[in-house]
């Protein structure tokens, strides 16, 4: 049976929102102030408004293509060819992307709570989830997506009331970070914190009114977008733009620092095991997301049978032992670069060629 469950607006733009939570778990402020310093507030309205009007922009060209995602139009474009090119090539980022997800959030488990228990342990934890929530279907994983959301927002804001004290204009001097260049040149890798966007091309097929995708991709975008900026700013109020080690997990950090009476102390705790779920959610939708890519590309009708050898392979990446030099540089660079590349350029492109075309058949057509 596939999953033929379609969302409401509601449900579509906390699945967005989970995934950019994801990214603020994982570590991604850090990486946006160790790039452009203080000049990270800065940056962070810049490339938000660059992400703004690519948003636009993708809104008005997915108006050609109103029950289609970037398989279907890739298809249209260039043949089963660049349909099957842009499907692995989406396969191996989602999947690239989720094993820096769990790799870097089980090592911070492993790190605090499970220092002698084996890595496998946890990831097997996680494995075992993915493919029961997958079995069971779409909608359950939106469900649970849709109670968590809230809660993790919620956590995110305590944060940043937990340092409300430490906020001060003098850490964000110089606000425009080391130079011009740094900040609004090389600081356009930081579009990269902006993964969320690429969910955007596979959205319109799962939504139950597609003709509502404007409005659910700007105001997901907007929320993302705000939730980014006040932990990138709860974050570079806490940490020394100077200091140039990388903290375990930034955000476990302002999370230690919350105290809520005396009665209420160290909820660290309580934020692990709501991150642990929000993990959960999101690797479980990353992995519907290359079960339903793989469908699309290889025309089976039931998706589910994907579940075990992605599963598998998914298992097995994460059990590669890449020493701290390796995992550094796929995490800080090849992961920049892939979304960067493929969710900003190559699938732009795609875009942009595609209704050139359809313009130009229309025409002939009309001819």
């Amino acid at each position: 049976m596939q999953n033929n469950y379609k969302m409401q607006n509601i449900e579509a733009i906390f699945l967005i929102l989970i995934v950019m939570i994801n990214k603020l778990i994982i570590n991604i402020p850090y990486y946006i102030t160790d790039l452009v310093g203080t000049g990270a507030i800065i940056n962070l309205i810049y490339i938000g408004i660059i992400g703004l009007i690519f948003v636009i922009i993708l809104n008005y060209l997915f108006q050609k293509f109103p029950n289609s995602d970037i398989i279907d139009i890739s298809e249209f474009l260039g043949g089963k060819f660049l349909k099957i090119i842009i499907g692995i090539l989406f396969i191996i980022a989602f999947l690239f992307v989720s094993y820096v997800t769990l790799s870097d959030f089980s090592n911070l488990l492993k790190s605090i709570y499970f220092k002698n228990s084996p890595t496998l342990f946890i990831l097997l934890f996680f494995i075992i989830g993915i493919i029961i929530a997958n079995l069971v279907g779409f909608k359950s994983i939106i469900h649970t997506i849709c109670v968590i959301v809230p809660f993790t927002i919620g956590s995110v804001l305590l944060a940043l009331f937990a340092v409300y004290d430490d906020i001060s204009i003098i850490k964000f001097s110089p606000f425009f970070g080391y130079n011009f260049k740094t900040t609004f040149i090389d600081g356009l890798l930081n579009l990269f914190s902006l993964y969320f966007i690429g969910y955007y091309y596979f959205l319109i097929p799962l939504l139950k009114n597609s003709y509502d995708y404007r409005k659910i991709t700007l105001s997901s975008y907007i929320f993302s977008w705000i939730i980014l900026f006040l932990t990138v700013l709860s974050i570079s109020s806490v940490f020394s733009m100077n200091d140039n080690s990388e903290p375990l997990n930034s955000l476990y950090f302002l999370a230690r620092k919350i105290e809520l009476g005396n009665f209420l102390q160290r909820l660290d705790a309580l934020f692990i095991l709501l991150w642990l779920v929000s993990v959960f959610a999101y690797l479980s939708i990353s992995i519907f997301m290359v079960n339903r890519t793989l469908q699309k590309v290889t025309c089976v009708e039931n998706e589910k049978m994907f579940t075990f050898p992605i599963s598998s392979i998914f298992l097995g990446l994460c059990l590669l032992p890449f020493n701290a030099h390796i995992s550094s540089f796929l995490e800080s660079t090849v992961y920049r670069y892939t979304i960067i590349v493929l969710i900003f350029i190559l699938c732009f492109i795609i875009l942009i060629l595609a209704n050139i075309k359809f313009k130009f058949r229309k025409g002939k057509f009309n001819d």
